[in-house]
C-alpha cells in the first residue's frame, strides 16, 4: 500500500491539473527513488538495486536493469533521470556515497565517489 501511495503522490505532482491521473502497484516493495523523463516513470528498488522503466498509463514495466556496479554493503538510495541518463545514488549508511550513471538500457557510463555521504 505504501508503494501505491508513493507512486500516486509522484503522479499527482506531475499532473498539470494537480489531480491523480493513475494509480497502480509498484513493481517491487522497496522503492527508493522515482524519476520522470520523456513521458516515462522510472523507479529504483533499494535492496535489489533494480531500476524499472514504467509506463505511467498502465503501470506496466517496459524495461529494467540491475545496478550491479554498486559495491557490496551499499544500499541504493535515490534516482534521477535527465537527458537520457539514469543516475543511481548509493550509500553505505555511514560516511561514503556514490552516484552511478547509466543509459536507458542499463549500460554503465561512469560514477563519482561522493565522500562524506
Amino acid at each position: 500500500m505504501r508503494i501505491a501511495i508513493t507512486l500516486s503522490i509522484a503522479l499527482f505532482a506531475i499532473a498539470p491539473a494537480k489531480s491523480v491521473i493513475q494509480i497502480f502497484d509498484s513493481p517491487t516493495g522497496d522503492i527508493a527513488g522515482l524519476g520522470w523523463e520523456d513521458g516515462t516513470l522510472w523507479a529504483l528498488d533499494a535492496f535489489t538495486k533494480e531500476v524499472f522503466n514504467i509506463d505511467p498509463g498502465s503501470g506496466n514495466v517496459l524495461d529494467s536493469f540491475t545496478s550491479t556496479i554498486i559495491p557490496a554493503g551499499y544500499e541504493a538510495t535515490g534516482l534521477a533521470v535527465e537527458n537520457g541518463v539514469v543516475y543511481v545514488g548509493a550509500w553505505n549508511n555511514s560516511t561514503n556515497g556514490y552516484i552511478f550513471k547509466y543509459d536507458y538500457s542499463g549500460t554503465y557510463l561512469g560514477g563519482v565517489n561522493m565522500c562524506g555521504g
